[in-house]
């Protein structure tokens, strides 16, 4: 009766505290101005299309399914949080198959919840968002292949990898993973079956649009991630130092050190479950680090890693004595008290860095959250304003999303790195209209004479927050747009 009355306690607590957590994001998702990344990849949500420049085209599709009835910065981010609820789903049950132990399947769904990278990060949108929610659907999708035997599971694993490959391209380091969780296991024999190979195929057929957007394009996306990605920058150590650090930034610290030593111990230990974790976790991990020695590379990259390491630093630390349990505790209070502070810092501005150093204040992340709306409202105060140009593809979504697409956005392609704004046209119907330049104080001045027929007054707009300068641009008026058509357009 006991041991019922605890198995119930368990489930429910695990139940009150992904609610109080997702309630917790919802806030936030709602309160904060949009990233400008978030921007970018909202704008793309306006123009479907098969592929995109940056990344595989899966972000686009979520934040417009998210986004049917309402644009609010909370629906723009609700797939990041209804991410999370189904991995924590997928988290709960993959544990307790492994394991058998709600224990354990517990302290895998808090520390999947914990760690700054769905914490925190699971506010702010991105491509990682449904790479992580596939990936963990394919993790899961696999184990009921080892567990249940049945080729079925293999054609539904083709699908959610599909999926996982147009989300991001990153997505190809998972069946690298599976393949080696075979070779070294009694799992090899399905290499001799044909389910591995069809099922592997029928994610390439989800991808086809991707490769045909790219054969359009000159294949620009995939040589612009290549380059993106392995790019030589001739600082190996500090890149490496660099990218560890930030592998304990977004897996927390406390939790880090013990996974990344289950996962090594598991390579060597007859145990299949453990190898099974490892082999999809450990891999994208190293894979990161080895290509940080080439070129630094970002916390992010391998966010995908962190499903199965999640449950398998559950079970280490929740399978061992007393002193790995309280390591848990301790680690879980940590991760939490630390996101806490970090999210409400962004929200209410609680640490007072401006009163310690103005660049400090000036240089902190979360005033990526503040500013776009007032920029917006600016710009707006002329009402004849029906186009915007600016220099990067940060500024232009935010006037975009903050005007409601009132004004429309473009770039200088021949100032500004290649981007997504390079394929869509200029409107041939505001070409006669008024608009403006939106560039940051201190850059080059921009060609005005290559962009309006004739130009018009100047102003200055600063952003802040607290009393803290964060941003100041020049608004340059102009009336009509002769600037020609990028070569993509």
């Amino acid at each position: 009766m006991n041991d019922g009355m605890n198995t119930s306690s368990i489930q429910r607590n695990t139940l009150i505290a992904v609610v109080l957590l997702t309630l917790w994001k919802m806030y936030f998702a709602a309160t904060l101005q949009l990233h400008p990344d978030e921007a970018y990849y909202w704008m793309w949500s306006r123009h479907l299309d098969w592929g995109y420049f940056d990344h595989a085209p899966l972000i686009a599709y979520l934040i417009r399914l998210t986004t049917l009835f309402s644009q609010q910065e909370l629906w723009v981010r609700f797939g990041g949080i209804l991410g999370t609820l189904l991995c924590s789903v997928l988290a709960w049950r993959l544990s307790l198959q492994l394991y058998g132990d709600k224990k354990i399947a517990f302290a895998s769904v808090i520390i999947l919840n914990v760690m700054p990278l769905q914490l925190a990060g699971s506010i702010v949108i991105t491509p990682d968002t449904p790479l992580f929610i596939f990936t963990g659907l394919s993790i899961y999708l696999f184990w009921q292949i080892v567990e249940t035997r049945s080729a079925y599971y293999w054609y539904l694993l083709g699908v959610s990898f599909g999926l996982t490959l147009l989300s991001k391209y990153t997505a190809v380091l998972l069946p690298v993973s599976f393949f080696l969780f075979m070779i070294f296991s009694d799992e090899r024999r399905w290499l001799k079956t044909i389910h591995p190979y069809a099922a592997f195929l029928l994610s390439l057929l989800l991808f086809l649009p991707v490769v045909y957007w790219n054969s359009e394009h000159h294949w620009a996306s995939f040589l612009y991630q290549t380059h993106h990605g392995f790019d030589s920058r001739h600082h190996p150590f500090r890149n490496l130092l660099e990218y560890a650090g930030g592998q304990m930034g977004i897996a927390s610290p406390l939790l880090w050190a013990p996974g990344m030593y289950a996962s090594v111990l598991y390579l060597f230990r007859k145990d299949k479950k453990g190898l099974f974790l490892s082999l999809t976790s450990l891999p994208i991990i190293l894979f990161f680090a080895f290509s940080s020695i080439q070129r630094a590379a970002e916390a992010n990259w391998s966010g995908n890693a962190y499903f199965s390491f999640s449950i398998l630093t559950a079970y280490y630390l929740q399978s061992g004595g007393a002193g790995k349990k309280r390591l848990f505790t301790v680690a879980v209070v940590f991760s939490l008290l630390l996101n806490m502070i970090v999210m409400l810092h962004a929200r209410f501005d609680i640490i007072p860095l401006a009163s310690f150093s103005k660049n400090a204040a000036q240089a902190d992340a979360t005033n990526w959250f503040y500013g776009w709306k007032e920029l917006a409202q600016e710009i707006e105060k002329d009402p004849s304003v029906k186009f915007a140009m600016t220099e990067t593809n940060q500024v232009g979504p935010e006037i975009s999303y903050y005007t409601k697409e009132r004004i429309f956005v473009c770039i200088d392609y021949q100032r500004t790195p290649h981007n997504q704004y390079n394929y869509w046209p200029f409107p041939d119907a505001l070409r006669s209209q008024n608009g403006v330049d939106v560039y940051k104080l201190g850059a080059e001045t921009p060609p005005y004479d290559k962009y309006f027929v004739s130009t018009g007054t100047t102003s200055t707009f600063t952003a802040w927050r607290n009393g803290v300068p964060l941003r100041t641009f020049n608004i340059v008026h102009g009336q009509g747009y002769k600037y020609p058509a990028a070569p993509n357009q």
